[in-house]
């Protein structure tokens, strides 16, 4: 079982790279099987046809986007014992978001969500992805909340959206930054988000 679950993975990883450096016309199953070391029809085990892989690895694209800073920041700023505690949390996970290493992450995010918009497959697992990561950074908004660091009068989970669609909104200035100061933007998110949350 382990070893069906990793060549999964693995076909997975090898499809997710040929759509980073070429989209996802670039995609060869037999490519795909060759990377991994299986035959091609070792492949159509594990995913129906061609599409199936390709949806298989935006999915997957998009859900690694967010898991990867979403678990460790809820950790953290669940852990705080005073608003001084929160906002570090806030601050730290914001400058993480906004390296030029992200800038990427977000690419892919805008990538797979055009893809979500021919695909019910991909639409409705980026939907749920979103709900997911949005539940929770809702939970730390409760939190604050419950602390009274967070505002009451905003619902938690419409912030929560709100917070990752900003962050999201960061491609556009990514897309032109001759015209935008990147570091200015930075600071312009970070004082909106913590003048949001802060009474």
């Amino acid at each position: 079982m382990t070893t069906e679950l990793d060549t999964r993975s693995k076909l997975l990883n090898a499809t997710i790279e040929a759509i980073s450096s070429g989209g996802e016309g670039s995609v060869r199953v037999s490519n795909v099987a060759f990377a991994v070391g299986v035959r091609e029809p070792s492949v159509y085990h594990f995913f129906k046809n061609r599409e199936a892989l390709v949806e298989a690895a935006q999915i997957e694209r998009y859900r690694r986007s967010y898991v990867e800073l979403m678990v460790p920041f809820e950790a953290a700023a669940l852990m705080s014992d005073s608003w001084d505690d929160f906002e570090r949390a806030v601050r730290k996970i914001l400058a993480a978001v906004y390296t030029p290493q992200r800038a990427e992450i977000r690419s892919i995010r805008m990538n797979v969500m055009g893809a979500a918009q021919t695909s019910q497959t991909i639409a409705a697992a980026v939907i749920d992805i979103n709900h997911e990561s949005a539940e929770s950074l809702a939970r730390v908004m409760v939190f604050g909340q419950e602390k009274g660091w967070v505002t009451k009068d905003l619902d938690a989970m419409a912030l929560a959206y709100w917070g990752i669609g900003q962050l999201n909104g960061r491609v556009m200035a990514e897309m032109n930054p001759s015209k935008v100061d990147l570091d200015a933007w930075n600071k312009v998110s970070i004082e909106a988000v913590l003048g949001i949350y802060r009474w």
